[in-house]
């Protein structure tokens, strides 16, 4: 594992967030319901804008800049076009794989936090998180009315 340092973490975030905004605009070409197609591609806009946040903390620092994603999250992204494939028109399956994308990226952001990080880049992290955490609670609740539903 790489040292991390502020740099890393920084550039591991918007890492992190450009994935989630590739991984939301999939989803939305994969599911049927209007209202789930706009709230995914709200997300994916959060997520660029929380990777734009992020960019002068990180280019403050000098170095390499961020990579536009990660493999991981291109091949989570790979597994919900075969899982739509597989399961023609099955909202209820993407916004269970949303979901778990987006625990992901929550632990990232928790994981940066518990780094020691100047207080400029920790309160726009903790804010981020913060709207990550609502996000996530937006995502699970349709979770669950679509369990409920199912």
């Amino acid at each position: 594992m790489p040292q991390r340092t502020e740099r890393w973490i920084l550039n591991h975030l918007i890492e992190t967030c450009k994935d989630g905004e590739q991984g939301f605009l999939s989803a939305s070409g994969h599911v049927e319901g209007p209202e789930l197609k706009t709230l995914f591609e709200q997300m994916a806009a959060e997520r660029s804008r929380m990777a734009a946040d992020l960019l002068p903390h990180a280019q403050r620092l000098g170095g390499d800049a961020a990579a536009d994603g990660t493999g991981a999250a291109a091949l989570h992204r790979r597994w919900i076009d075969i899982k739509s494939l597989l399961k023609r028109h099955d909202d209820h399956a993407i916004v269970i794989e949303v979901e778990r994308g987006n625990r992901i990226t929550l632990q990232v952001f928790k994981d940066a936090l518990e780094d020691v990080i100047p207080p400029a880049s920790r309160d726009l992290i903790e804010r981020l998180y913060t709207a990550l955490q609502q996000s996530h609670d937006r995502i699970a609740a349709l979770d669950k009315a679509r369990s409920a539903r199912a």
